[in-house]
């Protein structure tokens, strides 16, 4: 099908695989940080299914913890961006569409640092190279569906839904060592953190 330059409906339609793969972000089953934790309740990471890694008794360095902490806070937030799209696409609001992907790369953005942070120290450097990974696909995935829909350029719109689509799988892949290490850092926080 070819579709028209500047023909919202048409560019809604072909958006719609990108909130069905933006959806996809919740899926996994979410589990509640340690009680008592300074973060419990306030976010959900979803349950491992990869290798464990090994419980260090040394101290992290800086502020790896927190930085693990906030990357796991941010996977609820990224559930929730994508279900803002979804949202957009199912009262086929271009506007609003653009907002959630704009609002997606604002998010991204402002994680960055923490997943900078967890790549400089060797326990948590492969979840965060996973997570530099997906962010990366993620950001340039809502950059081009914000700028396409904006425009109407379905060339954009359809770069943004394949980058998105890797994207969300490698952030899949990157989150499945997340509760470990999440729990890990709580405890260095307790043990190091007075």
């Amino acid at each position: 099908m070819t579709i028209v330059r500047g023909s919202p409906p048409r560019v809604i339609a072909l958006v719609l695989a990108a909130a069905v793969l933006a959806a996809a972000c919740g899926t996994a089953t979410p589990s509640a940080p340690p009680s008592g934790s300074p973060a419990a309740g306030a976010s959900a990471v979803p349950v491992a299914s990869g290798a464990t890694p090994e419980p260090t008794s040394s101290p992290w360095p800086g502020n790896v913890p927190n930085a693990i902490i906030a990357i796991a806070a941010a996977d609820v937030q990224i559930e929730a961006a994508g279900k803002a799209m979804d949202a957009a696409i199912q009262a086929k609001d271009v506007a609003a569409l653009a907002a959630a992907a704009n609002g997606l790369v604002a998010l991204i953005d402002a994680n960055a640092d923490y997943v900078a942070t967890a790549q400089g120290y060797v326990g948590t450097k492969a979840l965060a190279d996973g997570y530099a990974t997906a962010f990366t696909q993620l950001r340039s995935g809502a950059s081009d569906i914000a700028a396409g829909t904006q425009t109407g350029d379905a060339a954009t719109v359809n770069a943004g839904v394949a980058s998105l689509g890797a994207g969300i799988g490698a952030f899949a892949v990157a989150r499945r060592g997340l509760p470990d290490l999440l729990e890990q850092a709580f405890a260095q926080k307790k043990k190091y953190v007075k």
